[in-house]
C-alpha cells in the first residue's frame, strides 16, 4: 500500500507547479479573508479588533513570502501573493467586525460646560 501511494504521488508531482492566474491571486484574498476573520473573532472583546485581525494576517503573510523571497522565490510572484492576501485581510477584518461580531459597548462622555460670569 505504501509503494502504491508513493508512485500515485510521484506521478502527479509532474503536475504541480508555480500558478499565478486570477484563481491563485483569489484564492490568496480569500486565505486572507478568512485568517483575518478569525483573528478578529478570537480579540472580539477589543475596540480594534477588525485593526488587530488586518495586522496580525498581513504580517504573517509578509514574513512568509519575505522568507520564501530569501529562499529564491520569483519576487514579483511573491509580492502580488502579499498584496492579495492583505486585501483579502481588509475585506475579511471589516466584514467579520461590522456583519458577524457583536458591537463593543466602550465608556464614552459627553458633556456641555457652560460659563458665564456675574
Amino acid at each position: 500500500m505504501k509503494r502504491l501511494l508513493a508512485v500515485a504521488l510521484f506521478f502527479c508531482s509532474a503536475h504541480t507547479h508555480a500558478y499565478d492566474g486570477l484563481t491563485s491571486e483569489l484564492s490568496h484574498a480569500a486565505g486572507g479573508a478568512l485568517m483575518a476573520g478569525a483573528i478578529t473573532h478570537i480579540y472580539s472583546e477589543s475596540e480594534n479588533r477588525a485593526w488587530i485581525g488586518f495586522a496580525v494576517s498581513t504580517a504573517a503573510v509578509v514574513l512568509e513570502q519575505s522568507y520564501e523571497i530569501s529562499r529564491g522565490a520569483n519576487r514579483n510572484s511573491q509580492i502580488k501573493d502579499m498584496a492579495w492576501h492583505a486585501l483579502g485581510s481588509a475585506l475579511g477584518a471589516w466584514a467579520t467586525d461590522k456583519y458577524l461580531l457583536v458591537p463593543v459597548v466602550t465608556r464614552t462622555s459627553v458633556g456641555l460646560l457652560m460659563v458665564h460670569t456675574f
